[in-house]
C-alpha cells in the first residue's frame, strides 16, 4: 500500500498525495517505536524495574530521542500516540496507515482519549472516529478538540475527571530573570481565563492613536489598571490634548456559555462529587518527589556513588512528565454523559447557558462561545455567579417582520452556530455578523436563513459572491453547503450539533428560487462598496523597511556615527 502511495504522489506531484505519503511514512515511524517498548520489555525480565524513576518507557523514550535528535519529552510523547494506537485505537491507525488521517489530527485523537479505560468504551470510540474521520471537514484546534471531546463523552462517562486533575492544579506562578522583567503564567478556570483576556483587550483599547505601544505591550500594561481598579489604560502619547486616560473601557467582559440544564441541578450525588472534587490537594503519586532526593543513598545507588546536592535535572524532568501520563491513566475518574434524549431537551444561553437530560452518572459537558469545550463539573462553578437565561428554540415559527433578528433569536443562531460558518474558521460567534443567507428583504429573517459570519467573511460573500463566486445554500438544520468559485463544494455543520444537538433540530425551511436568491443578492449589493485600506499591501511592506531605515540611522545617531 504505502509503495503504491509513493508511486502515485511522485507521478501525480500533488501536495495531497505527498501529504498522504507523509502521514503514511509517520504511522511507519511511530510502529517502529513500539516495536523498541516491546523489546524492552521482553528483555527486562525484573518487574521492579518499572518502579523505577527512570524505567524501561524512560529508557526507550531516551533512545528514541537520541535517534531522532529531539528531547526525551518529546520522544515520550510520541511513544505514548504509538501505543495509544496499538491498544487503543487499532481503527484510527489503520487509517493513518493508510494516509488517510494526519498525524495532528492523530495526536489529538490520543491525547484527549487517553482517560478512557474501559475496553468497550475504547472499542466504541475507535469505532466511531473510524466512522466519521475521513468525512471531518478541515478544523481548527478549537473546533477538533470540540469534536474529539464530544464523541468521547457520547460513549463514555468518564471524560470530565481531565477537568478535576488540571482543575486542582491550578495555580498561577511569577518568574523573575533579574532583567527588570516578570514572567507571568498559571492555568486558571477557561471561564476566568476568557474573562481576563477580554479585560484586558477592552482596556487595550481605550488609549489613542498617538500611543506609541503595540496591542501586545498594552495589553501586558493593562494588569497594573485591572490592579488598581481602573477603567481605562493610561496613554503614554505625551499629548496634552489626549483623551485616552479618561476615556473607560467601553462594554463589559462577558463570558457566554452554552450548557445542558441538568448541569445546573445541585440535588444529584455526581454534581456534589463534581463539585468537591475541584478543590483540596491532588493525591500524589510517590511517596517522595524526586526533587527532594538529593543523596544516590535514596535512589538505591550505592552508597560510595556520590552524586552532590543535585539530582539529575533532566531526570526530573522527565520524571514530570510520567507523573502527568501515568498518574491520569491509573485514575478512577467519573464523568459526563452527552447524549441527547427528550423532546424538551431545550438549551440555554447567555453567561451560562442549557438543556434537560435522562439521569446520566455525571453533569454534562457545555462550550465557551469564543473557548473552548468546558466540561459539566467546570460549567456549574461558572454557573454559581453566572445569569442563566433560557434559550429557545424557534420550531415552525414564521419569520420576524424585519431586518435585524430579535434578540431571542440572534442568541439561538449564535448558541447554534457557536463560530463563524466559512469553512475553516473558528471566529467566536458573540464576535460575527448575523448573515442573511438569501439576501433581505426577499430572503426571511428565521434561523433557516441566518447564520453567523465574521466580519472578513461576510464581505468576502458580499463582494467576492455570485454566479462565479463563493456561493452559500443553508439548510433547515443550520448546515451551509458552500460553493466556491472553482466550483468545489464545502459543507460546515453548527458547532452546536455535537453537544446540543436539539439545537440543530430543522426550523421553519425557506422555499426561495435560485433565480430569487440571485435577485436578492444583487438587488443588496446595489450601492454598497467594499472598506479601502489606507495602503495597499505592496506600500505598506515598503513603509515597514523605510521604518526600518529609520530605526537604523536613529541608532547610528546616538552612537555618535554618520546616518550611513
Amino acid at each position: 500500500m504505502f509503495e503504491q502511495l509513493a508511486t502515485e504522489a511522485q507521478t501525480s506531484r500533488t501536495v495531497a498525495g505527498w501529504a498522504r505519503v507523509e502521514a503514511a511514512v509517520t504511522a511507519r515511524r511511530l510502529a517502529a517505536m513500539v516495536v523498541l517498548l516491546d523489546q524492552a520489555y521482553a528483555a527486562d525480565g525484573s518487574a521492579d524495574r518499572e518502579q523505577w524513576y527512570l524505567d524501561n518507557w524512560g529508557a526507550v523514550a531516551a533512545e528514541i530521542g537520541a535517534e531522532q535528535n529531539i528531547t526525551p519529552g518529546a520522544a515520550s510523547h510520541q511513544l505514548l500516540i504509538a501505543t495509544a494506537l496499538r491498544d487503543r485505537l487499532p481503527h484510527v491507525a489503520a487509517l493513518f496507515a493508510d494516509g488517510l488521517v494526519s498525524f495532528r489530527v492523530v495526536s489529538a485523537i490520543t491525547t484527549r482519549t487517553a482517560l478512557v479505560r474501559d475496553r468497550d468504551a475504547q472499542r466504541a470510540i475507535d469505532k466511531a472516529f473510524a466512522d466519521v474521520l475521513t468525512e471531518w471537514a478541515p478544523l481548527s484546534e478549537e473546533k477538533l478538540n470540540t469534536a474529539i471531546d464530544a464523541i468521547v463523552a457520547e460513549h463514555d462517562p468518564h471524560g470530565v475527571y481531565r477537568t478535576k486533575l488540571s482543575g486542582k492544579g491550578r495555580n498561577v506562578q511569577f518568574d523573575y530573570d533579574g532583567s527588570g522583567m516578570a514572567t507571568m503564567f498559571g492555568t486558571l478556570f477557561a471561564t476566568h481565563g476568557k474573562a481576563v483576556e477580554k479585560r484586558l483587550n477592552l482596556l487595550a483599547r481605550t488609549v489613542c492613536p498617538g500611543d506609541p505601544r503595540t496591542v501586545e505591550q498594552r495589553r501586558a500594561d493593562s494588569i497594573h489598571s485591572v490592579l488598581h481598579g481602573l477603567d481605562y489604560l493610561p496613554c503614554l502619547c505625551g499629548s496634552e490634548d489626549c483623551p485616552g486616560p479618561t476615556t473607560p473601557a467601553k462594554g463589559d467582559a462577558v463570558v457566554y456559555v452554552v450548557v445542558n440544564e441538568d448541569t445546573l441541578d445541585d440535588a444529584s450525588d455526581a454534581a456534589k462529587a463534581q463539585d468537591a472534587a475541584l478543590d483540596g490537594d491532588p493525591e500524589p503519586l510517590f511517596d517522595k518527589p524526586l526533587s527532594e532526593i538529593t543523596t544516590w543513598d535514596e535512589l538505591g545507588g550505592n552508597a560510595g556513588d556520590e552524586a552532590g546536592a543535585d539530582v539529575d535535572a533532566d531526570v526530573s524532568e522527565r520524571l514530570e512528565l510520567r507523573t502527568d501520563l501515568d498518574g491520569a491513566a491509573d485514575c478512577a475518574p467519573a464523568g459526563c454523559d452527552a447524549g441527547d434524549d427528550a423532546a424538551d431537551d431545550t438549551p440555554r444561553s447567555g453567561k451560562a447557558t442549557a438543556h434537560n437530560n435522562r439521569e446520566a452518572p455525571a453533569t454534562r459537558p457545555g462550550a465557551i462561545i469564543g473557548g473552548p469545550f468546558l466540561p459539566g463539573a467546570l460549567a456549574r462553578r461558572f454557573a454559581r455567579t453566572a445569569k442563566t437565561c433560557k434559550l429557545c428554540h424557534p420550531g415552525d415559527s414564521p419569520p420576524e417582520p424585519r431586518y435585524a433578528p430579535s434578540r431571542k433569536l440572534a442568541d439561538f443562531v449564535r448558541c447554534r452556530d457557536l463560530t463563524c460558518r466559512f469553512p475553516g474558521c473558528s471566529e467566536p460567534a458573540d464576535h460575527t455578523d448575523i448573515d442573511h443567507t438569501i439576501a433581505w428583504p426577499i430572503g426571511p429573517t428565521c434561523a433557516s436563513n441566518l447564520k453567523c459570519l465574521c466580519r472578513r467573511h461576510h464581505l468576502l460573500k458580499t463582494f467576492w459572491g455570485g454566479p462565479n463566486g463563493w456561493r452559500d445554500r443553508q439548510l433547515p438544520d443550520g448546515t451551509i453547503v458552500w460553493t466556491s468559485p472553482r466550483g468545489k463544494t464545502y459543507i460546515t455543520e453548527p458547532g452546536s450539533k455535537l453537544l446540543f444537538p436539539s439545537l440543530c433540530v430543522p426550523t421553519a425551511p425557506v422555499t426561495i428560487t435560485a433565480d430569487e436568491a440571485e435577485r436578492a443578492r444583487a438587488q443588496r449589493n446595489q450601492g454598497l462598496t467594499m472598506p479601502r485600506r489606507q495602503r495597499t499591501r505592496a506600500q505598506d511592506r515598503a513603509q515597514r523597511i523605510t521604518d526600518r531605515r529609520l530605526n537604523q540611522e536613529e541608532a547610528r545617531l546616538r552612537e555618535g556615527g554618520p546616518p550611513w
